[in-house]
């Protein structure tokens, strides 16, 4: 849970961040500022050893959602299998885009921007001859202070500049996963639209699925395309025939 604290003039001092962790972005997953260790999915984000999904740089599913600007593939950061020189990581993306909504909120409450500021042109670091300051924020045009995620170091803000910081908490469980799998019931609903399925199950019939097998591994180690680890292709051809499946666990 991250619980930001309301913004209000940035101050002077900078403010090391606790935990690594920066603030949240609009899909709910965390922004962290740390080391970089170069091990990323496809959206540009990893988990750490409490398995807490989070960003360092910019997130590429999130941002291409929202329309905005990105470079040409998500693995912008290497060069023929190696990582790419800092300095040269900004140049693969285009040097003006569209404005960058807000993206997220710092602990501080200051919002979080990606990339082009509300001029349009593409925000570079304090170390790379950037506008921003060593937290990676500045003011806008009218004025208004917050920070950037950029191309290059420090990537997410490594420190912050609010009076006031909010913080992050998070609990574990010693609750573990059945060795057995979870028990898991399936209803076709043909006659029921989406928005009320799960309102009742009058009507609904209820579905044995096949066994599952255990996906395989293509050439990127990533799960096959013709595998899965939901119930057999002959259970969803028979929901895509009779209507939506209900999903009870």
């Amino acid at each position: 849970m991250v619980i930001p604290a309301a913004p209000g003039a940035p101050g002077d001092v900078a403010k090391e961040i606790e935990d690594d962790v920066v603030g949240i972005l609009n899909n709910g997953v965390l922004l962290d500022s740390h080391n970089q260790t170069w091990s990323y999915d496809s959206c540009s984000g990893h988990s750490d050893t409490n398995g807490k999904y989070h960003y360092h740089i910019p997130p590429s599913c999130l941002l291409k959602d929202m329309g905005m600007d990105y470079a040409d593939t998500h693995t912008w950061w290497m060069d023929d299998g190696i990582v790419r020189a800092y300095d040269d990581m900004a140049s693969q993306f285009p040097s003006t885009g569209s404005p960058s909504p807000v993206i997220g909120r710092a602990l501080d409450g200051f919002p979080i921007y990606a990339l082009y500021d509300d001029e349009g042109v593409l925000q570079r670091g304090a170390e790379y001859d950037g506008e921003l300051d060593k937290c990676n924020g500045k003011l806008d045009s009218s004025g208004n202070y917050g920070y950037y995620i950029t191309a290059d170091p420090p990537f997410a803000p490594p420190c912050l500049k609010g009076m006031e910081i909010g913080y992050f908490t998070y609990h574990k469980t010693t609750k573990t996963c059945p060795a057995s799998g979870i028990s898991t019931t399936y209803y076709s609903c043909p006659d029921q639209e989406d928005s009320n399925i799960f309102e009742d199950l009058d009507g609904c019939v209820l579905v044995t699925p096949s066994p599952t097998s255990a996906p395989t591994s293509g050439p990127t180690g990533s799960p096959d395309e013709d595998s899965s680890v939901n119930p057999s292709r002959d259970f969803a051809a028979f929901v895509a025939a009779t209507g939506a499946a209900v999903l009870l666990l």
